[in-house]
């Protein structure tokens, strides 16, 4: 028996343009076994029969009327992906027709006349290389998906830890959980009008969440206080850049390493007089200049314990009053276009419970 079982299900083409070829072939695959045998004797009917039918293997001429086989073949591989294997059949002996024909991925070639214990021994052979290239194919199918599931959990993971942090951070400041959210979704937002970057936009999305994680290092004296900070307390406070930085700063992972560029930039100022490095200008980083400038919008409309939420239009206002000092003037006319979305974010991740109580108060109630 020329064929394993495994292989009599296969798909076979024979395309000749001679009927008594074709009838040849088919005879003897069939009597060898083989219960899935198609013909053609039109060479313009293989890409379209391809597209429409599962073929494993095609037996080709190459010397036919109006599409030579070699043509055919560079079509199929250009059409389809993959590409059906080919073993070519034909009595054009040359050696430059049979290293054309191998270039352009035949799996074996043999020339008319040919024997057909030959040519059953080379379709077997050619069916094997088949069946194995599908097996690998699937399992690396197999293990591509395991791994995708697998980064997506991970990424999940990540993220949930950001955006624990994160809230972290704005709890000992007494924030609400609510800003970290609002951050995270005007900086992604802004992010992508300026940039038109889906990647980096959701990056920044994810990583502008830790921008303050550094105020877990800030004593409750200088945190919490609520008068006026003096110059030593300001000093303390500003170290909460560096302290977010080498929280976040020594790993491998892009998204960490966006993170901590935003903890350790977000408070320098286009204009060079920020900190914690006096950084002026594009020596910001991107990311960093559209956390500045979301943070900033956010902290003013919002209610904290010593003051009273500025208004949308008193915001706007100084917002753009500082473009080409604190912030990017590029940066500034792209977020005054959609203060309108930002203000929806503010919408829908509000400070206050219905009863007007933080969300941290509501939780030191239980």
């Amino acid at each position: 028996m020329f064929f394993d079982e495994s292989l009599l299900d296969a798909q076979l083409l024979v395309v000749d343009d001679e009927q008594v070829n074709v009838n040849i072939v088919k005879a003897a695959l069939k009597k060898a076994g083989c219960r899935q045998v198609a013909s053609l004797t039109d060479p313009r009917e293989v890409l379209g029969w391809c597209q429409n039918n599962s073929v494993d293997l095609i037996l080709l001429d190459l010397n036919m009327p109006h599409l030579h086989g070699l043509d055919l073949m560079a079509l199929l591989q250009e059409e389809l992906t993959p590409s059906p294997q080919i073993v070519v059949l034909t009595a054009m002996t040359s050696s430059d027709d049979k290293l054309d024909a191998l270039s352009l991925g035949a799996v074996d070639y043999l020339t008319k006349p040919f024997d057909i214990n030959e040519l059953l021994l080379r379709v077997r052979n050619s069916l094997r290389l088949v069946v194995l290239t599908q097996a690998l194919k699937k399992e690396r199918d197999n293990l591509d998906l395991e791994v995708k599931q697998q980064t997506q959990q991970l990424e999940i993971t990540q993220n949930e830890i950001l955006h624990r942090l994160g809230r972290a951070a704005e709890y000992r400041d007494n924030e609400t959980g609510a800003h970290v959210l609002r951050m995270s979704e005007s900086c992604g937002i802004l992010a992508l009008y300026a940039t038109e970057d889906e990647v980096f936009s959701e990056k920044v999305k994810r990583a502008s969440q830790m921008h303050d994680v550094g105020k877990i290092g800030i004593p409750d004296g200088v945190l919490l206080k609520q008068g006026k900070l003096n110059e030593r307390e300001w000093d303390i406070m500003r170290s909460h850049s560096r302290i977010g930085y080498e929280i976040l700063s020594e790993t491998d992972t892009p998204l960490l390493q966006m993170a901590a560029q935003i903890a350790l930039t977000h408070h320098e100022r286009w204009d060079g007089k920020g900190y914690p490095n006096g950084l002026k200008g594009k020596d910001i980083p991107l990311e960093s200049r559209i956390v500045a400038l979301c943070d900033v919008y956010d902290a003013l409309r919002s209610e904290r314990p010593y003051k009273q939420p500025w208004s949308k239009e008193d915001t706007c206002s100084l917002i753009q009053k500082e473009a080409g000092q604190h912030f990017d003037p590029e940066l500034t006319k792209v977020f005054l276009t959609i203060v309108d979305q930002i203000e929806e974010i503010r919408e829908r991740h509000p400070d206050e419970h219905e009863n007007g109580e933080s969300l941290l108060e509501s939780l030191l109630h239980y």
